[in-house]
């Protein structure tokens, strides 16, 4: 696997994160009860937070050890994970 496609790999997970992050906080924001991602929201919010901590991590340790392919990416998913977490932290301290 090419330091690209890593890259890529990294973005699409941080975007699967951020879109999860931003549908509940809309879906608790405008008081919609959807059974069905009421079910899957209450599985994948643990491996949410993991993936919003552990992107960051992982682009940190890569970026010292200049496994870097494409830096636009590397920012746009730097940006990204820290809007994410960001939002996790207006969840939890703000919206209890």
């Amino acid at each position: 696997m090419t330091k690209l496609q890593i890259e890529y790999i990294r973005l699409t997970l941080a975007l699967l994160v951020f879109v999860f992050i931003i549908t509940l906080l809309f879906l608790h924001i405008n008081q919609v009860n959807l059974n069905w991602f009421t079910t899957l929201s209450s599985v994948m919010t643990l491996p949410a937070l993991g993936l919003s901590i552990a992107i960051p991590i992982w682009m940190i340790v890569d970026l010292f050890r200049k496994k870097v392919a494409d830096k636009s990416i590397f920012n746009l998913t730097f940006f990204i994970s820290v809007i994410s977490i960001l939002l996790l932290l207006f969840a939890i301290y703000i919206l209890k």
